[in-house]
């Protein structure tokens, strides 16, 4: 036994007290994160070093809220002075910061981190009145926080391993999206801003591919970021709830994915029927979402308290949206994956051998 685990017994309010002291100090240092991120000083800091009056004139923002970010960042050691007056020291990023903090393609990046605190404290209210009535919060209630977050959470993950490393071990998936000699089309379901869908379109130029999802804002940065990135010609991309029975999902798809979204959708059965019927003979379904303990441990790991945690501050909240809501929420067990399959009339699932700390990956089998 350790001495924390021995401390921790011998005083249960000491060390309870403890844990959450430090859980307030970590949250008000992500807000002063999330600053840093939204107004840029973290990228203006990137190889140049400044004083509070050099960055304050390199950004155009207040040097009194400057000089005071900067203190407090040097203080939660994410800065490093080169002085002892704070008013005139020279501030410098400390190793790791820039590739956490200023590379929204790093895989390192967790700028989008804050973004979520930042957008959950905008509906806490909201939250709080759900639980008494049991309605929903809808997405749209979170704000732009909401989607920034979402986007910057994800993006790195599609950039660096979508096409380098997950794609190349589904083979049968891989080869049927090189395939040049073959129309294969592609549906990327709860598609969010884009870049799943993105990614596909660049590393396939031959590919035509539709992307859904039922949030307005999502689609319309979708179409921004595809027209960004020269692939708009090559993607469709459309508001559509994938639970609508009577949205047009004639059979098309010969592959569709559904990247971490299943857990989110207020009908995941009805999500995956209509997936289903979308389908061209011989299609594939490919679902990406949490990786879970296959069972109900407490206390969890740091992943699994993050799962929890989001669980009723965002997911569920956003899935008891509408008519008769199912949501499933990110403690998505892989027991549950196969039901939800097999409810929606698929004749089998399994798991696919990819690791990822965060995610799993399943094959549907129509």
């Amino acid at each position: 036994m350790s001495t924390d685990t021995i401390e921790t017994a011998a005083d249960p309010i000491g060390a309870l007290s403890g844990r959450l002291f430090t859980a307030g100090v970590d949250a008000l240092e992500l807000c002063n994160i999330y600053l840093g991120v939204q107004l840029g000083l973290y990228t203006a800091l990137d190889g140049q070093p400044a004083t509070p009056s050099e960055l304050a004139a390199r950004t155009g923002l207040a040097p009194r809220y400057v000089g005071e970010w900067l203190q407090q960042q040097a203080v939660a050691g994410l800065l490093e002075p080169d002085g002892t007056d704070p008013a005139t020291a020279r501030y410098r990023l400390a190793d790791g910061v820039a590739a956490v903090l200023t590379d929204p393609t790093s895989p390192a990046y967790l700028g989008g981190l804050p973004s979520a605190v930042a957008a959950v404290g905008q509906v806490l209210p909201d939250l709080a009145r759900a639980f008494r009535t049991g309605a929903g919060v809808p997405y749209a209630a979170y704000g732009p926080d909401a989607l920034s977050a979402q986007s910057a959470l994800n993006r790195p993950a599609f950039v660096n391993l979508l096409i380098a490393d997950w794609l190349p071990q589904m083979p049968e998936v891989h080869a049927r999206l090189a395939d040049t000699g073959h129309a294969t089309r592609v549906g990327d379901f709860g598609c969010g801003p884009g870049w799943s869908t993105i990614e596909l379109a660049k590393a396939f130029p031959h590919l035509r591919l539709d992307g859904y999802d039922n949030d307005e804002a999502s689609i319309a940065a979708a179409r921004r970021n595809a027209a960004d990135h020269g692939v708009a010609d090559r993607i469709d991309f459309e508001v559509t709830d994938l639970s609508d029975r009577d949205a047009d999902w004639t059979a098309r798809y010969d592959l569709v994915f559904l990247f971490e979204c299943l857990h989110d959708l207020p009908r995941p059965v009805e999500a995956l029927e209509n997936t289903r019927r979308s389908l061209a003979p011989d299609a594939t379904v490919i679902v990406m979402d949490e990786r879970t303990a296959d069972s109900f441990t407490a206390p969890g790991d740091p992943v699994e308290r993050f799962f929890a945690a989001a669980s009723t501050l965002w997911c569920v909240p956003q899935g008891m949206v509408g008519v008769d809501p199912e949501p499933i929420g990110p403690l998505l067990r892989t027991a549950t994956l196969h039901e939800l399959a097999a409810r929606a009339g698929y004749r089998g699932s399994e798991v696919l051998e990819i690791d990822h700390p965060f995610w799993r990956f399943y094959r549907l089998i129509p």
